[in-house]
């Protein structure tokens, strides 16, 4: 299988905004993250689909998300998360630091709306409200289960991705959290920031 590298500084995609740098990212907590995004939503992949952009320049992947529930903002039932990456034709453009996705994974996902329209093809949604993830893979938790059965939020972002502060010092990495505390910390945040909160 053919393989190419994405660096994210020396690639221009429509629609879809990049890193300055290819493996460099600026660190944001959970208060960070929520300040950029349009909503926070918790949800199963339902499709993925990997094609050429319109110039034929870089790969890009769309999910399909199924919203199970809204955490923060507001959020239709299915969205569209676009993400650079994917493989077509045996061919795959990695994107570092980009979020992947997984036909059936649950997942928590900071959400930021993405002007551009949908490219993939017509689910069985029709054509959900287009987003991409706030913070790269930052905004991206896997949804599993931890040996006592309780649902964990695991966070995706790559061990290979070097993560700075604004200040340039080097910060302690994304954790695992306990879905339900998780949650509740993002709701206490939300509303600190006058951010719209659904009632459960």
């Amino acid at each position: 299988m053919n393989r190419i590298v994405a660096c994210c500084g020396a690639i221009l995609l429509a629609g879809l905004s990049l890193p300055a740098a290819g493996s460099t990212f600026v660190a944001m907590d959970e208060t960070d993250l929520l300040s950029t995004s349009n909503a926070v939503v918790l949800g199963e992949v339902v499709s993925v689909d990997s094609f050429w952009n319109e110039r034929h320049t870089l790969i890009v992947t769309e999910a399909v998300l199924e919203v199970e529930r809204i955490v923060i903002g507001a959020a239709p039932a299915y969205v569209t998360v676009r993400t650079a990456g994917g493989t077509v034709d045996g061919l795959t453009v990695e994107a570092s630091g980009f979020p992947t996705f997984e036909v059936g994974e649950r997942a928590l996902l900071f959400l930021q709306k993405d002007d551009a329209r949908p490219l993939g093809r017509v689910s069985i949604s029709g054509r959900p409200e287009g987003y991409r993830v706030a913070g790269y893979q930052l905004g991206h938790y896997r949804v599993l289960r931890d040996r006592k059965g309780d649902e964990i939020a695991v966070p995706t972002a790559d061990p290979g991705v070097n993560l700075v502060s604004a200040e340039g010092h080097r910060p302690e990495p994304p954790r695992v959290r306990r879905l339900d505390r998780f949650e509740e910390l993002l709701r206490i945040r939300g509303r600190q920031l006058k951010l719209s909160v659904p009632t459960r």
